[in-house]
């Protein structure tokens, strides 16, 4: 009975685990099997689960192809979706712009926090109260700060509003992160002859270098998937970023664009993909570097 009951309750953990995973990794497939469906099979009745009737000409759209598209020469919707080459190049370099100088700016400050307890618990709060300002109460006044300098539809306007909404969140992030080096590291550093920013750069960084590596990643995602500050902030394709390029995808006259909106998501999520995958150990550690106190 003994051996029955456990028998049962083996298979019941293992049903649960198989509709976990079915719950969470189905809508990466359907988004990935969208992408490569032909149009009509989009749109089927009724639906069209599997299909070996494949093609990547949703990703060639995307990128800009002037030939035959699924076997026709012509493609009325190709004027609506421009290539996504210019967007991804733009939310890189935007992205990459206002995680890296948030990272060395919110350093800085949480040093000093943690090391000469600059603000002490005020300054804590008031950053911690930043986090909660949603950004459509800041959208209006950086589009209005932002045209006064004439930055508008520029990746200097855009990066500098990311790093604005980086900078709070580096910082409480890395006050947990450096609070874990114990004090007598940087005081032996500053024994050997190093200043304080001798001991910042020299000690203090390498052994938080997980931490860093944690929050560049997540405040990159961050800006990555950022929208509402994006799309106010620019006009063309010159400085507007992948997520404003999706809103192309629903087509008023036309309807939504199924199959380009897929090869999209796809093309979104691959990125951060393989740097979650590339530094995945950096990731974990830093995470939990700052999470318990001895």
């Amino acid at each position: 009975m003994k051996v029955k009951s456990k028998y049962v309750k083996h298979c019941l953990h293992y049903m649960l685990i198989c509709s976990a995973l079915v719950f969470y990794l189905f809508p990466i497939y359907w988004l990935i099997i969208t992408s490569l469906k032909f149009p009509g099979d989009v749109t089927a009745s009724p639906v069209v689960w599997f299909t070996t009737k494949l093609t990547l000409d949703n990703y060639r759209l995307l990128f800009g192809h002037t030939g035959a598209l699924w076997g026709a020469k012509q493609y009325v919707g190709r004027s609506f979706l421009p290539s996504i080459a210019p967007y991804i190049t733009n939310s890189i370099m935007i992205g990459v712009l206002s995680s890296g100088f948030g990272l060395l700016l919110g350093a800085l400050l949480a040093y000093g926090i943690v090391r000469f307890r600059i603000g002490g618990s005020r300054l804590y709060n008031w950053l911690l109260s930043l986090r909660m300002i949603p950004p459509v109460v800041v959208a209006i006044p950086m589009f209005t700060v932002f045209r006064t300098l004439g930055l508008i539809d520029t990746w200097w306007a855009v990066a500098s509003a990311h790093l604005l909404m980086s900078i709070p969140f580096s910082t409480l992030l890395l006050i947990g992160f450096f609070s874990d080096i114990p004090g007598d590291i940087m005081e032996a550093a500053l024994l050997d002859g190093c200043t304080n920013l001798g001991a910042f750069s020299r000690v203090v960084l390498p052994l938080a270098a997980p931490g860093l590596v944690a929050v560049f990643i997540i405040a990159f995602l961050t800006s990555w998937n950022e929208l509402l500050i994006a799309n106010v902030l620019t006009t063309t394709a010159k400085a507007q970023t992948f997520p404003v390029y999706t809103t192309s995808f629903a087509q008023v006259e036309r309807g939504t664009a199924w199959g380009p909106a897929a090869a999209g998501g796809v093309i979104g999520m691959v990125p951060m993909l393989i740097s979650s995958f590339y530094i995945q150990r950096y990731l974990v550690r830093g995470l939990t570097m700052g999470a318990v106190k001895e």
